[in-house]
């Protein structure tokens, strides 16, 4: 394989230590993703974030995503549009995986309900699941005011910006919501996943450690702050492992 990088030629001991350490940088960005658990386009939530609806302040999941998805749908076609059962329904539905769908449900409910915030939110963060990124922001930029901002609204469209790989624009909607919500360990777990999609490992690690100490944490923050803490570790042990001297080998023996 060519050791070139453009037209620059990389030394020989230099291009072995790239190659010690590029599986890890690999990793960063692919990791990130994983992590920004309840999150827009990744889809992943076994892990733990914040976009797909925020627990209430007892940490516990939202009596929507917990109910039995045919009830809510009878609900939802009864009256389909009406706040309470688009809402309920479309929130059990994006707990279900069922994104598409719960776009659609939402998306009747933004036209029945126009100007409503609440549905606006919800909307917003069921674009983010489908990836439409650009149209989520605008629908959540809907969602509250600068005069009356919503802290879980910031937070949402932090994810969304950091999906956008617009970490430094996250970063100042996270700050705004930490205004609103002092150490909210959501918030600073998100917080700590922007600065992992950026490689920031000293800084993801410092703000998942402060989500992890907070009593009213998820139990899964510990389980990310050690991947940061593992991946720390195998960044810092790869240019050493990359370094280290190999044993010389053996002069051959002169024939007789």
């Amino acid at each position: 394989m060519a050791n070139r990088l453009g037209s620059r030629v990389i030394p020989a001991k230099a291009h072995r230590a790239a190659a010690g350490m590029r599986p890890i940088r690999n990793l960063l960005p692919a990791l990130a993703l994983a992590l920004l658990a309840s999150g827009c386009s990744s889809r992943l939530g076994q892990f733990t974030g914040s976009l797909r609806d925020v627990p209430n302040a007892s940490g516990s999941v939202t009596e929507a995503a917990s109910s039995d998805l045919t009830t809510l749908a009878q609900r939802y076609d009864a009256r389909p549009g009406e706040k309470a059962a688009s809402l309920a329904y479309g929130s059990a539905l994006r707990a279900r995986g069922q994104f598409q769908q719960a776009v659609a449900v939402l998306q009747r409910a933004s036209i029945t309900n126009v100007g409503d915030k609440d549905v606006a939110a919800a909307y917003g963060r069921a674009l983010g699941d489908i990836g439409r990124f650009d149209e989520a922001m605008r629908v959540l930029a809907q969602a509250h005011t600068a005069d009356r901002p919503n802290w879980r609204v910031l937070s949402s469209q932090g994810v969304i910006a950091d999906q956008m790989g617009q970490h430094a624009r996250a970063r100042d909607f996270y700050a705004e919501a930490l205004k609103i919500a002092p150490d909210h360990p959501s918030l600073l777990t998100n917080l700590g996943l922007s600065y992992l999609l950026s490689r920031d490992l000293v800084k993801a690690e410092e703000m998942l450690a402060r989500a992890a100490a907070r009593p009213d944490a998820d139990p899964r923050v510990a389980a990310n702050l050690a991947m940061v803490r593992s991946l720390r570790s195998k960044v810092a042990a790869a240019p050493a492992a990359a370094t280290r001297p190999t044993a010389a080998p053996k002069a051959a023996t002169a024939q007789r």
